[in-house]
């Protein structure tokens, strides 16, 4: 019974500090547009937080979030995550997230492959592993001066 109110209160308290938790600084956004913040990322953020499935992730949801992932931290159900409990809990997920884009990135793999094989014969020959290589490159060299530096401009999307 101790542990259902700790648990509640903890909640709480995460909760009420949340709802009182200053705007974020104009810094915030800076280091964010400065360091590769992102329509993906946005969209990772949203895939994570977003509760209820309605592409919209409220402060209340975020909140939820952030307690149920402090309990699975928790490993041994102390009300406290240590180092050890922190960094474990990194592992497992950074292992899963690897194992997720291995996984993406070999049915890619395929993919290229069988764009690469023009003649669909299950081979790459020499000319069609240069006619892959001669687009890459003259997508890179944009001015098309026959080298790729940081005169080229960079490609639009």
């Amino acid at each position: 019974m101790y542990k259902k109110y700790s648990l509640l209160l903890v909640t709480l308290l995460v909760f009420t500090g949340c709802q009182s938790a200053p705007k974020p600084e104009p810094q915030v956004a800076q280091h964010q547009r400065d360091h590769g913040a992102s329509a993906g990322h946005r969209q990772a953020f949203i895939k994570d937080y977003d509760r209820n499935g309605d592409g919209v992730v409220s402060r209340e949801e975020f909140d939820q979030a952030r307690a149920a992932h402090l309990r699975a931290m928790d490993s041994n159900q102390d009300q406290r995550v240590d180092e050890t409990e922190y960094v474990q809990e990194f592992v497992a997920r950074m292992t899963e997230e690897q194992k997720e884009h291995k996984t993406k990135q070999l049915k890619q793999a395929h993919v290229r492959f069988g764009v690469l094989d023009r003649d669909k014969n299950g081979d790459l020959t020499v000319q069609e592993f240069a006619l892959s290589g001669a687009r890459i490159f003259a997508g890179w060299d944009l001015n098309q001066d026959g080298v790729v530096d940081a005169q080229d401009p960079l490609p639009t999307p």
